[in-house]
This record gives structure tokens, sequence and C-alpha cells, in this order.
């Protein structure tokens, strides 16, 4: 198995695929390898006309064995499609198989933003960059994509046992802790919808594949390439894997025309989106926050949408208190075979924060309402 660096020093190689020019109809595929050069620890970047022919995934292999790499990013089609065979690939050449993030480019971007060849392709850097950033922080892991506990953290509340449905998740004495009540995840039970890690008080909780640490790189990656020319709101959308992220995915074969200015950032279900993500990105000056979840009583992981709805309902009412206006954040339900209601609730959305103009709020700034940020040392 080939070492892994830390956070600092990684070395990722970049492969995009122009799927044989079907991408590159509404983009600029060598723009975006041109971008995915400069980003940091990135080494080695290569354009692939079909990614997911069986030789070329053996070029990835060959790839990390001779450049040494110890990250991967693939910008292709969906991670739904070809992320297994990517995982594959990588663990072909020694690399653990959660050491690869995918970027969306040919369905969720070049399919559905075919009108504005410019706005995609900037829109395309920004998820490559994005997912660059998340996989420079991932770890390697033989349990998969499993929730954890930092026993020093936990209070021992039981507020994650609760809301596992699978009881992957229990309370215990301890003997290392004197006795005291801590949670430990069974990982060969875990299903990895992190409802468990976003609702922990303590942060205590927190997942091998979808980090707290990885989803805030996201970010402020990309909120920190904020659009000074105006012409487009800093939106981000964040989407169930099974639900509004597979319905964004049939929206682009089927064609629809989606306003390019939104960003996606995918969660294995929407229960694992932390409110203190939503309270990041509105004080690094996103422009709007589309939450989209399946709709309720038709969860992949039964009862995530739910507890969803409760929690963002909570947060919209802090927002209002601090003199957001509401509809900068909203929540919203796609079920994975709706994608007319896809594009129609995003377009809607971008509408409505156009309407409402640039956030109030910007990081380098003193305005009310007062700047939100996370702790220190988050």
């Amino acid at each position: 198995m080939i070492a892994m660096t830390d956070d600092k020093g990684s070395r990722i190689g970049v492969f995009v695929c122009g799927c044989g020019g079907q991408i590159g109809l509404s983009l600029d595929v060598g723009k975006v390898v041109g971008t995915a050069r400069e980003a940091e620890d990135v080494v080695f970047v290569k354009k692939v006309d079909f990614l997911c022919h069986a030789h070329s995934r053996d070029e990835i292999s060959e790839a990390i064995r001779t450049e040494r790499l110890d990250r991967i990013v693939v910008a292709a089609c969906s991670p739904n499609l070809y992320l297994k065979d990517f995982q594959d690939s990588i663990e072909k050449a020694g690399l653990n198989k959660l050491m690869i993030e995918m970027a969306n480019i040919r369905e969720q971007i070049a399919w559905v933003h075919f009108e504005d060849k410019e706005a995609a392709t900037r829109k395309a850097e920004d998820m490559v960059s994005m997912a660059v950033a998340k996989v420079r922080l991932q770890l390697p892991s033989e349990s998969g994509n499993v929730a954890f506990v930092n026993k020093d953290r936990c209070t021992g509340c039981g507020i994650c046992e609760s809301v596992c449905n699978i009881n992957a998740v229990q309370l215990a004495p301890d003997k290392d802790y004197e006795g005291k009540r801590r949670a430990t995840v069974n990982p060969k039970a875990c299903v990895g919808c992190g409802a468990c890690v976003s609702s922990c008080p303590t942060s205590a909780l927190d997942q091998t594949y979808f980090s707290n640490k990885q989803m805030l790189a996201q970010i402020e990656d990309v909120l920190s390439r904020k659009d000074e020319s105006g012409e487009r709101p800093n939106v981000l959308v964040f989407n169930c894997n099974w639900c509004s992220y597979s319905s964004a995915d049939r929206a682009g074969l089927m064609r629809f025309a989606i306003d390019p200015a939104f960003r996606t950032i995918r969660v294995m279900c929407s229960a694992r989106i932390d409110p203190e993500w939503i309270i990041k990105a509105l004080s690094l000056g996103a422009d709007g926050i589309l939450v989209l979840a399946g709709k309720p009583g038709r969860c992949h992981y039964e009862t995530g949408n739910m507890r969803t709805r409760k929690r963002m309902t909570l947060l919209n009412m802090v927002f209002k208190e601090l003199g957001f206006d509401e509809k900068r954040f909203q929540m919203g339900y796609v079920d994975s075979e709706q994608p007319e209601l896809y594009a129609k609730v995003v377009n809607d959305y971008i509408k409505v924060v156009r309407e409402l103009g640039p956030n109030p709020i910007e990081p380098t700034t003193i305005v009310d309402p007062v700047r939100v940020e996370l702790p220190q040392g988050f």
C-alpha cells in the first residue's frame, strides 16, 4: 500500500475526460485542464478521451505508480456511474479506494449548461478545484465511508444513538474514561448516511469520506473565487446522492437547460448537512443556499430527510433573527426520478437570489448583520 502524506505535501493527479468530444461541445476542456495544473498540490494532469474505458483506467493506475500520486481527481461523468470502477483502478495501483474524488462535468455541467459555454467552463473549473480541495484532506480507511468517534470529545449525550436507524451507534460505559458513557460506531453496520455526525453537538463524530474539514474546504474554495463582475450570484446547492443528485444526472441526460449560477456539493444523505456549513457559507458571502432532499417518506435511509427538515427549519429561524432575508436559505424536495422538477426548482431559486442581490455580508468588512463565524480550531 502506498504511504499517505498529510494534508500538506500531497501529490494529486487530475484526469479530465473528453467523453469523445461530448463534453467539449459545451465547455472548454483545455481551459479546465490548464486551471487544474495551477491548483495546490496537483502534480499531474492529463486529458483522456474516454476515461471509462478499461485501458484508460489502466493509465490512471500506471500514473499513480510512475508519478507517485497519492490522491486522484477524475473530472468526467457522474460518480453514480463509474466511481466504483475508478476506485478499483486506484486500488490496483496500491492506493486506498477512498483516495479519489469525482467532479461531474458531463451530466451536471456540459449537458445542462450548453447555452453558455463560458459560464459552463467556469463552473467546471470550480467543480474540479472543489474536488481537489476535498481529496487533499482525504485519509485512507479500510472501513470505507463510515462515521467514527473522537471519544475525547464525546460527552455521552446519546443524540447520535437516537438518530441512527440501524443501531450502528451505541453508548456504553467506557473503562478508558472512568466508566463514563461514550459512543462507539460499528463500521460493519454503518451505512455512511452521516446523520449522527451532523447531529453531534460537540463535533465528536466525523466521517471518513465526507468529513467536516472536507466539506468546509469545498465551501471555502469556491467562495474564495467570488465573481467580482456581478454577472452571476454565488449559489450553493447541496444534493442528496440518492435523490436530488440522481435527478440532476437525469436532467443532464435529458438536456434540460439549467442556469449555471450555482455550484453543487454532494452528500450521501441530506441529514449529513451540518448547519455550521450553511453558516460558514453565508459568512463567506454566498448569495444563496439551497438544500435539496428527497421527498418525505422516500428517503434512501428512511427518515434522513425528515431530520433534515426539522434541523433546517430551526436554522432558518436563527438566520431570520440574525437579519438575513429568509429567501437566502431554502430547502426543497426532489426525488431521484424528477429531473424536470430539479431543473425547475434550481432555476426558480436562482431567479429569487438574483432579485435579492448580493449577500450583504462581505468576509473582509464589518457590516450589519454581524458576520457569523465558526469557532477557532474547528
